[in-house]
């Protein structure tokens, strides 16, 4: 059980990572946003598949952590996918001119 123990807090600090990533994705301008918002979405899909396989992994596993765990994994992809989303739509609406 190890081995899904360290699973699921990899796929966590995965998910955390993604969400970061995107949220940080409001820092900079033009290339760099793109390719940022870019490797979120890559990080997330890679979270997803890990998630996917972690839930094969514990389907028979009758230890309440590892679901708890499972658990905080989805939920931090949701997270990760709605900071995506606010990137993406900070990015596309862009004020036309400098403020103060």
């Amino acid at each position: 059980m190890s081995q899904a123990r360290t699973f699921v807090v990899l796929v966590g600090i995965c998910v955390f990572l993604v969400g970061n990533g995107a949220v940080s994705a409001l820092a900079g301008e033009g290339g760099h946003v793109k390719e940022t918002i870019t490797h979120a979405k890559e990080g997330i899909g890679h979270a997803k598949e890990a998630i996917h396989h972690l839930e094969e992994a514990i389907k028979s596993s009758n230890d309440p952590h590892a679901k708890e765990a499972l658990d905080h994994a989805k939920e931090s992809l949701k997270h990760a996918e709605e900071s995506l989303a606010h990137a993406e739509q900070a990015h596309q609406h862009k004020p036309k001119g400098k403020t103060k």
